[in-house]
């Protein structure tokens, strides 16, 4: 049978700190859920879902007109919305059934923090200390599938950890890779994530390399399996193997002579009415006349070009929008956004401290932190980019907090009284 490891009191205490957890993000995000949340139309996976729920077909992401097929979103968070808009029937049941799913989900993410931190550094305070950070900082994304990305995530690597060192390599390994394959269809940036746990568990989970990578080879193979459905449809309508559109769209639009670094910005101050095909009449037409995979392809030319042709401009923005994904600026919610700030400031004293103790864990968490967020430098910033990988800051500021706690209290302990 397949455990996350510790010996009974420790999985008993793991389990009720977690129970604590769980249950505290549930009351606060009942409680503190905003009257106003980002939904309806002009969100691209809400106008998906509403096209799927009324029309049964993946098109139609624009607000302004009909625009035809799209793949302009991957298509797991558009089918879930789709599935609760034919369970709820008034706008307001609606909202506040994906509003609660996004509460439990962001509750279970406070939930399993101590459990991976239990896996990584052998001890559950560093992640009940994450947990803690994540409630004051957690919001909801409704229109996105940001609050179910993370705690699938953490799923996941909880659950591969476990089921690599198990006999059973070909049912774990299709189970992991069911995993993993909804992960992509969630959110397919997510493959920068699993893929390098994955080499981090054949390294350092004292494995047998062969069965190790068996295991993995298995989890890899079936996430492109799982994909080939929406990939086939896709080269069906587009004439072209691909994920998703919007890369070239998102860079037209994030980088112009009136771009802001986060689309907050963009929108009060009228850019995005310029570039936005959502919010531009002209942008709306081009993308419906030239087709959505055309479309993308003609406006990342575009954006190209504006950006050799301003490159100190460019560089100012991608300065700024680095500056952005690590200091967010929530506005709405400034106390949250000062959270965000104090735990990724903890967490590099936090990953020098976890290299220092030859924690396995910490060339994943550099590598992944280094990589992942660079399409996001060149794009309009939004805190929920950086949803995917917070975790991998809130452990290490977490680790470096109790490490802190400890030291003073042993220093305290050491004077004569």
């Amino acid at each position: 049978m397949i455990g996350f490891g510790g010996n009974r009191n420790s999985a008993r205490w793991n389990h009720d700190v977690s129970l604590v957890l769980f249950a505290i993000a549930g009351l606060v995000g009942l409680i503190s859920r905003p009257s106003v949340l980002p939904f309806g139309p002009g969100y691209e996976m809400v106008a998906l879902a509403t096209n799927l729920d009324h029309y049964g077909s993946f098109a139609n992401p624009l607000m302004s007109l009909q625009s035809g097929p799209s793949a302009l979103a991957p298509p797991l968070y558009p089918l879930f919305l789709a599935g609760l808009m034919k369970a709820c029937s008034t706008p307001t049941f609606l909202l506040w059934a994906v509003s609660l799913g996004d509460i439990l989900a962001n509750a279970l993410a406070a939930a399993l923090l101590p459990r991976v931190s239990q896996l990584l550094f052998n001890d559950i305070w560093p992640g009940t200390v994450a947990g803690v950070f994540w409630l004051l900082s957690a919001q909801l994304f409704p229109s996105w599938d940001a609050n179910y990305t993370l705690p699938l995530l953490l799923l996941f690597c909880l659950f591969s950890a476990s089921a690599i060192t198990s006999r059973k390599i070909l049912g774990f390994g299709v189970v992991t890779g069911l995993l993993a394959g909804f992960l992509f269809l969630l959110n397919p940036m997510t493959l920068l994530i699993f893929a390098p746990w994955l080499v981090h568990l054949l390294v350092f989970r004292g494995v047998p390399f062969r069965r190790a990578a068996t295991y993995c080879c298995i989890v890899l193979g079936i996430v492109p399996l799982i994909a080939t459905p929406w990939i086939a449809r896709n080269y069906r309508v587009f004439g072209s193997v691909l994920v998703r559109t919007g890369l070239g769209l998102n860079i037209y639009f994030s980088n112009n002579d009136c771009s802001n670094t986060n689309l907050f910005d963009d929108l009060h101050s009228g850019c995005a009415t310029v570039y936005q095909p959502n919010y531009n009449s002209a942008e709306a037409r081009a993308f419906r006349d030239l087709g959505e995979l055309n479309y993308d392809r003609t406006r990342l030319e575009m954006a190209k070009t504006w950006m050799r042709s301003h490159p100190d401009r460019f560089v100012h923005l991608t300065f700024s929008r680095f500056v952005a994904f690590w200091f967010p600026n929530t506005f709405e919610y400034p106390f949250k956004a000062i959270v965000i700030w104090i735990f990724t400031l903890l967490s590099i004293p936090g990953l020098v401290l976890m290299a220092y103790s030859r924690i396995p864990v910490t060339a994943f968490a550099v590598m992944v932190l280094l990589g992942y967020p660079l399409v996001y430098y060149v794009i309009v910033s939004d805190v929920r980019y950086r949803y995917p990988i917070l975790w991998l800051s809130l452990l290490p500021a977490g680790y470096l907090f109790v490490w802190l706690v400890r030291l003073a209290r042993e220093r305290w302990q050491s004077i004569p009284t």
